[in-house]
């Protein structure tokens, strides 16, 4: 199973087994490394990851946004999380609402 993505103006294509030996390298987030700046994760095996550093640790080429990274990884199957603190979790996100 394969996807692609934007990095730059230009389309890559991953595989789903990218994504699962990319994983494999990196060291998973844990609370210790957790970054307000980096909020989105997904679910690889037992262990999250940033959507964007692990599309850059699988191909080589740095998703264009957040947006871009997570839509790829959901294609292939991976569930996405997000990091919520403060107001976050009693309010959500300003951009998420009507």
């Amino acid at each position: 199973m394969a996807t692609t993505f934007l990095s730059e103006g230009t389309r890559h294509e991953v595989a789903r087994e990218q994504i699962q030996q990319a994983a494999a390298r990196l060291v998973p987030a844990h609370s210790e490394t957790f970054s307000k700046n980096q909020a989105w994760f997904a679910l690889v095996g037992g262990g999250l990851h940033y959507v964007v550093d692990l599309l850059d640790a699988a191909t080589g080429h740095r998703p264009s946004n957040v947006e871009t990274a997570r839509a790829a990884l959901d294609t292939l199957g991976f569930p996405g999380l997000c990091l919520a603190y403060g107001s976050l979790l009693a309010d959500g996100h300003p951009a998420h609402r009507e």
